[in-house]
């Protein structure tokens, strides 16, 4: 017994000294299974290199080819689960070594010495070193800049979660434990309202210089705020996180599904009455965390209807068809336990692909934008990766 305990010894180190210490990458964890076809292999890689040709040596992703800015609206973080959703697919390491190293540069732009605004991001950087913050205004000449975003701070810390489930290891969520809570720590102290859902962003207001509270809770970012809580439910065993967790699991469908229209709408107004604008990406993003509630099928319903012969999606008459529609659909699908839109897919890496870059376009107008976020929802559609393993149980529920 002690010999074949010392011979097992000898074999594990041999292993170690042989794969080296990252060995562990290369075995395929349990929650990495997707659902993709092998005739979408192609188009996922593709995709997924387009994002890395837009990330630099310190980790940065431009948010589309010859644009000098970086993470405008979360974009890269939603790049970067693209990234996460191709090596759950493909097990290729360049595209999980992409993810760690977007991971850390949005690590190294976090404020984390001024008490006011620790934990936070503002709203652009440039792609260049050193990374400094490009004020901008959400076409808006009110508004002079942006910072404080729920969703920038919450997407960072589900980035960390991301890893650990793709490689099985927590060192990266250990060594930004600090960076992660103090992300958390921002929206729970100064986006979420009373009602316990979440203020968009701060804005400063041209007439006085100041930052203002952007009173305005969009359905989407719930369920951004929702996947950060949850994974720093799970990663840091706290109660306080995973019950605003469950809360916003519970009570989104609540207050922000119009029964009338059978969808999600926009948000909530600064008064608490709804805005029931239409709103096609929190259809199949909510339904892609939630699974097949009764709401998400009926958004689900709602989105399908939309689908034309050919497979695009066209939300209002006159527009032009839209990929980032199409990617929420197959996210949505996924999610719901709804076939694979085939002929949705064929449309997408078919029609709005660019030959040039292997990005996407945004849709079908000439010369419309190659987002890095689109690619990562379309890689994550493609694959049919969903955001946990399996519908959570916490203590807040």
């Amino acid at each position: 017994m002690r010999e074949n305990a010392r011979l097992l010894k000898w074999m594990v180190l041999l292993c170690v000294l042989f794969f080296g210490p990252h060995s562990a990458h290369a075995q395929p964890s349990p929650r990495s299974s997707v659902r993709v076809q092998s005739s979408d292999l192609p188009a996922v890689k593709r995709l997924a290199n387009f994002i890395l040709s837009l990330q630099n040596a310190g980790g940065a992703i431009q948010d589309e080819p010859g644009v000098k800015v970086v993470n405008q609206d979360s974009n890269m973080e939603y790049a970067l689960i693209g990234l996460g959703a191709a090596y759950a697919a493909t097990k290729e390491e360049k595209y999980l070594k992409g993810l760690e190293n977007g991971i850390q540069w949005l690590a190294d732009r976090e404020e984390m010495s001024d008490p006011g605004w620790k934990g936070s991001w503002r709203y652009v950087y440039s792609p260049d070193p050193p990374y400094n913050p490009v004020p901008t205004s959400p076409e808006d000449p009110k508004i002079t800049d942006v910072r404080g975003v729920d969703a920038t701070s919450t997407l960072f810390v589900y980035l960390l979660h991301l890893h650990k489930q793709l490689t099985g290891n927590d060192a990266l969520a250990r060594k930004h434990a600090v960076n992660a809570q103090a992300a958390l720590d921002f929206v729970v102290d100064h986006n979420l309202d009373q009602d316990g859902f979440s203020w968009s962003s701060w804005q400063v207001h041209a007439d006085d210089g100041k930052w203002h509270l952007y009173q305005f809770k969009f359905s989407a970012d719930q369920g951004d705020v929702y996947l950060g809580m949850q994974a720093g439910a799970e990663l840091y065993k706290s109660p306080r996180y995973a019950s605003i967790a469950a809360f916003l699991k519970r009570q989104t469908p609540t207050k922000f599904f119009s029964p009338g229209d059978r969808r999600y709408a926009m948000g909530l107004r600064h008064d608490g009455t709804i805005d029931p604008t239409p709103y096609v990406f929190a259809q199949g993003y909510l339904s892609w965390m939630w699974g097949d509630t009764k709401e998400n099928l009926a958004a689900f319903d709602w989105l399908q209807a939309k689908v034309r012969a050919d497979g695009s999606i066209i939300d209002k008459p006159g527009e032009t068809p839209s990929s980032l529609s199409v990617a929420v659909l197959g996210m949505a699908a996924a999610a719901v336990k709804k076939p694979v839109p085939i002929k949705s897919f064929q449309w997408l890496i078919t029609t709005p692909i660019d030959p040039k870059t292997g990005g996407v376009h945004e849709n079908l107008m000439p010369n419309s934008h190659l987002y890095d976020n689109v690619a990562g929802f379309c890689v994550i559609a493609l694959t049919g990766f969903l955001p946990f393993d399996q519908p959570t149980k916490n203590s807040g529920e």
